[in-house]
């Protein structure tokens, strides 16, 4: 008799898990276009990651670097103040660096494609702010910000290229992209596994990117960036496959997952509204001109394995099962973050100063923060 109702409630509880996760959203290949005044507030930044908005309107970012070989250590954190108020950071006085020289790297020698790793993400939980740097394969680095003081938390395993913060569990999740795992860190910097991504359907690595909690479900998302069906180090950097990545949920306790939208590019960062929709970057829309040494870059325009000035935000409307593109033509754009009715989104990913392709133009790579206005119709 207990065994039966021990299977009854197995049961329901099954069914009840069932019945929370919705079919996933699957993002159509024509999307209706409601695009959103978008401005740039940050200009000539060094490959610009993770932003944190504080509570005077100023912005701690994360600048992952040159990733130069002859000049490593560029990578560092800035607290951006706009002084004269006039809406961008641009002035003299405006950026006052709070963490520097700090190690940069370019792995184009790995996969073939224009990629810098060093300072990555920023998140704020439980009282405080943390930032990662994180470069291929790890180790990473935890640090704490308090005002302008910035304190090395510790060393962690695998590359933690984003992290946020579980209010429900008071727990810190990051995702550690090159091992293809979700995991949970402690403030030291000690790496507990919560579950390694399976590989996606087209046979690609799944490269979880970027991690948010979900308020709606309690999990976390995490965006796949998806990588080759080669390897990192196969093939020649552009066999990442279109419409193939996705966003899942994932719980913590658990380790269970479900897909929340696929039929992504390349998605990187993501972040969730008061009202649930989800706002998701799409790198690129194709994948061109591969790199085999730094060399190439300088001697003339490439896209570097990305397409540049392809990618996109997608608002994700998860009442209605709604997907609208809200901006479209970004440069490489890696995260986003809201303010108020506004997006901010760092783009420019790749190596300062070399020549890149935007439409029939040529322009030299910079990094820089867009802001998009989501209450302009």
């Amino acid at each position: 008799m207990k065994k039966s109702i021990a299977v009854l409630v197995c049961c329901v509880l099954a069914t009840a898990a069932a019945a929370d996760t919705p079919e996933a959203i699957v993002v159509p290949l024509k999307i209706r276009e409601e695009l959103k005044p978008r401005t740039i507030i940050a200009h000539n930044l060094d490959n610009p990651r993770g932003v944190h908005v504080l509570a005077d309107g100023s912005l701690l970012v994360a600048e992952a670097g040159l990733g130069d070989l002859a000049n490593e250590n560029t990578s560092r954190l800035a607290r951006l103040t706009d002084l004269d108020r006039d809406g961008r950071f641009d002035s003299a006085g405006e950026r006052r660096v709070l963490l520097d020289k700090q190690y940069s790297i370019n792995i184009l020698e790995h996969v073939r494609r224009d990629e810098v790793f060093g300072m990555a993400s920023i998140a704020t939980g439980g009282g405080a702010v943390l930032a990662t740097h994180a470069i291929f394969d790890g180790p990473s680095q935890l640090f704490e910000i308090a005002g302008d003081s910035v304190k090395p938390l510790g060393e962690a395993e695998g590359n933690l290229n984003s992290i946020t913060y579980d209010p429900r569990r008071r727990i810190w999740v990051a995702a550690s992209s090159s091992r293809d795992q979700v995991v949970r860190v402690e403030r030291d910097g000690k790496v507990h596994v919560i579950a390694k991504v399976p590989l996606l359907a087209s046979g690609q690595q799944p490269v979880p990117a970027y991690v948010r909690f979900d308020d709606r479900t309690g999990d976390t998302l995490v965006s796949l960036f998806s990588g080759s069906t080669e390897g990192e180090t196969g093939g020649d950097g552009t066999e990442i496959e279109p419409r193939s990545a996705k966003l899942i949920r994932i719980n913590p306790d658990n380790a269970a997952m479900a897909d929340v939208v696929t039929g992504l590019t390349v998605p990187t960062d993501l972040v969730v509204d008061k009202d649930g929709r989800i706002y998701v970057l799409e790198f690129c829309d194709e994948f061109l001109d591969p790199l085999k040494t730094r060399d190439q870059m300088w001697q003339r325009a490439s896209h570097g394995g990305f397409k540049r000035f392809s990618g996109r935000v997608l608002r994700i409307d998860r009442d209605r099962r709604d997907v609208v593109v809200i901006a479209n033509g970004l440069d490489a754009p890696t995260n986003i973050v809201l303010r108020g009715d506004t997006l901010l989104i760092s783009e420019g990913m790749g190596t300062p100063g070399r020549k890149i392709p935007q439409g029939a133009n040529v322009v030299p790579l910079q990094g820089f923060i867009s802001q998009i206005d989501l209450g302009a119709r």
